[in-house]
């Protein structure tokens, strides 16, 4: 900005001044009319210049002053993608200047922390659509094997296996669809009193197959219909995804009696429901990350069917949902899953929105 522009900028300030001197002049000319003094043209011209030159000088310095933060805000609007040298505030000597720098570091930040979650979702979004696919190929290829079995004797057993593998493209696609509505949350999900039981009974229902196939039988402990304030479409996924993995973790364990137990406890405050298996259980190392995304641990790499990406998810949707999810697991003595539904207090953070 050079000096023609400021003096543009304060044409408001140099209109008020003029003002003001004439005002001064002219009260000081009609006191002396009134006291029948005199008061020369000279005085008046006098008196002016005076207040002319100081405010001059007042203005040369005011500008000289603001210059360096003027030559900044010049070469920041005609900089093209120089970051350096829009965030490099110079001359920034008045409170406002100051006040200035700081909400544009402030700014810069903002936007800066929000690009770097925005490429770090996308980069873990590309990397598990990426193990997904692959994912994906392991069971379609076990179906078109199956198909091409010529031994019709084996009918049954091909469409038991078919099932099976459909059942993994079914449980991945709706994990698929579960990351990407994530996205959106704040959309897509409705604040209701559900019965917690017929969620559970119903869960159990959709992996039946599933459970008889290997032997695993469910267990329901719950004294009374018990509601919680919970997303029925969301907490159910939470619940589906930690019976696939205690399936999955249990049936190659050698017990007659395997089973898998439901039990819902009303604590005043909040109800807990816990999900224990009989399986594996996770080792020590490995529980620290268990909700980490892509984290599949020991047991994760001894199948090809973990993404390492359903019990991250089901952390976020509880985040969410103001839930919380917690779990306790023994090497070998199986694992115990809680999810926590709190009472008394508005627990949904979108619910603000």
């Amino acid at each position: 900005m050079n000096f023609k522009n400021y003096i543009k900028d304060r044409i408001s300030l140099i209109i008020i001044f003029f003002l003001n001197t004439l005002l001064i002049i002219l009260v000081m000319y009609l006191n002396l009319i009134i006291n029948h003094g005199k008061f020369s043209r000279e005085n008046v011209i006098y008196a002016f210049i005076i207040s002319f030159v100081l405010f001059l000088f007042f203005m040369i310095y005011d500008y000289l002053k603001a210059k360096p933060f003027y030559n900044y805000l010049n070469k920041a609007a005609n900089s093209d993608d120089d970051l350096d040298s829009i965030l490099n505030v110079t001359g920034a000597r008045t409170y406002e200047r100051i006040m200035y720098n700081r909400i544009l570091s402030k700014t810069f930040k903002f936007y800066s922390d929000k690009l770097s979650k925005y490429e770090e979702n996308q980069r873990q979004y590309i990397y598990f659509i990426n193990q997904w696919v692959h994912q994906m190929k392991t069971p379609v290829s076990v179906i078109n094997l199956l198909l091409q079995d010529k031994n019709k004797e084996n009918y049954k057993e091909t469409l038991e296996s078919i099932f099976e593998e459909n059942e993994k493209i079914t449980h991945g696609l709706e994990m698929m669809l579960c990351n990407a509505r994530l996205s959106q949350f704040n959309l897509d999900f409705k604040v209701e009193k559900v019965n917690i039981l017929s969620i559970i009974r119903k869960v159990i229902n959709d992996n039946k197959k599933s459970l008889i196939r290997n032997s695993i039988y469910p267990k329901i402990i719950c004294e009374e219909d018990i509601t919680v304030e919970t997303d029925n479409k969301w907490i159910s996924f939470v619940i589906n995804q930690i019976l696939v993995n205690a399936i999955k973790y249990s049936k190659d364990v050698s017990d007659e009696d395997k089973h898998i137990t439901f039990e819902i406890k009303d604590e005043g405050t909040r109800t807990i429901l816990s999900i224990e298996d009989q399986g594996i259980g996770i080792p020590k190392e490995d529980r620290t990350r268990v909700f980490n995304a892509f984290f599949t641990g020991i047991n994760g790499r001894k199948t090809s069917e973990s993404t390492g990406m359903g019990m991250y998810l089901s952390k976020r949707i509880c985040d969410e949902l103001g839930h919380g999810l917690t779990f306790e697991s023994e090497k070998g003595k199986g694992t115990k899953f809680f999810i926590i539904f709190y009472k008394g207090k508005n627990i949904f953070k979108l619910s603000k929105l």
